[in-house]
């Protein structure tokens, strides 16, 4: 609509989740606060996505770029620049709100006009729908440790941002991928504005049946491409310099894990001299991390 100015721009990216994207959509219009825009960014799917998207115009007032796949960082940097509203919403195409959630969010954001960033808790579900797990996203007041430590940051599908904060990081990375782009961001965010968690349950997060994209997945230059991202972002946090020491061991714990990953890596593609120079790098950086001890037993009786 022209001269629409929403209060709020939802920003969808999709790529090959032709199952997903309707229910997200419907999450979204069946908030109680509707001052909103959709922007839905398919990033290149091959799987009917754009069909699906071409019918859901017909029932929803909805948005849709189409883009050569580049990844999630890039498709929400090209929602966020087609974004017209003073907040911006993000959601996972396989993710859902629940109805109160915009209403719950712009209700602090109101009453406190210096908090930039609001992210809530969330549930994971799987496949079947039952609840997998609750995620108390603020009980670590540490957002650095509480990603590593807990194993969770604020969940991108909960963020509402001012417009304001958003300028000033200038989005997403996109140079990184598999989600180290959510995290780099949300750390981001905790830098240049004030950040409030809402202790209530306000998206359910869906855990697809599968263990680890990166260690499962048989193409070999995507796993790659994602355990690169991962030494990246790893190495940003590095250059921040003047960390405490919890930070510097929850830090650590993770370099271990990324070890792991990569020591994992290469040794499903049976190259076990760098399966075990990698698991030995990641005890160095943790040496009580006691799973490393056994894959690095294997790289020898293997």
């Amino acid at each position: 609509m022209v001269g629409f100015r929403p209060l709020v721009s939802v920003i969808i990216p999709v790529f090959n989740g032709v199952q997903f994207i309707e229910k997200a959509v419907r999450s979204v219009c069946e908030q109680t606060v509707q001052d909103f825009e959709i922007i839905v960014v398919d990033d290149g799917s091959t799987d009917g996505t754009q069909q699906v998207l071409r019918q859901m115009e017909k029932n929803f007032e909805i948005q849709w770029h189409q883009q050569d796949h580049s990844g999630p960082a890039c498709a929400r940097n090209t929602g966020i620049q087609h974004a017209r509203g003073s907040y911006l919403a993000l959601l996972d195409c396989d993710d859902m709100w629940l109805p109160l959630k915009l209403e719950i969010q712009l209700n602090v954001m109101k009453q406190c006009p210096d908090i930039g960033v609001v992210h809530s808790d969330f549930e994971i579900v799987g496949e079947d729908g039952t609840v997998q797990e609750h995620v108390k996203a603020g009980e670590n007041k540490d957002p650095f440790v509480q990603a590593f430590v807990d194993g969770h940051t604020a969940l991108v599908s909960t963020l509402l941002v001012r417009r304001t904060a958003i300028d000033k990081i200038g989005g997403f990375d996109p140079s990184l991928y598999y989600g180290s782009e959510d995290t780099d961001f949300a750390f981001r965010l905790y830098r240049v504005s004030k950040m409030e968690c809402v202790d209530q349950v306000l998206v359910r997060k869906l855990r697809r049946n599968e263990t680890d994209k990166v260690l499962a997945i048989e193409d070999w230059e995507y796993a790659a491409k994602c355990l690169e991202s991962r030494r990246l972002f790893l190495e940003n946090l590095h250059r921040l310099g003047n960390l405490t020491k919890k930070q510097e061991k929850a830090l650590s714990r993770e370099w271990a894990n990324y070890y792991m990953q990569k020591g994992s890596f290469f040794s499903r593609r049976g190259d076990h001299v760098k399966s075990r120079k990698c698991y030995w790098k990641g005890l160095c950086k943790a040496p009580f991390r006691f799973r490393l001890y056994s894959r690095l037993v294997r790289t020898f009786v293997n």
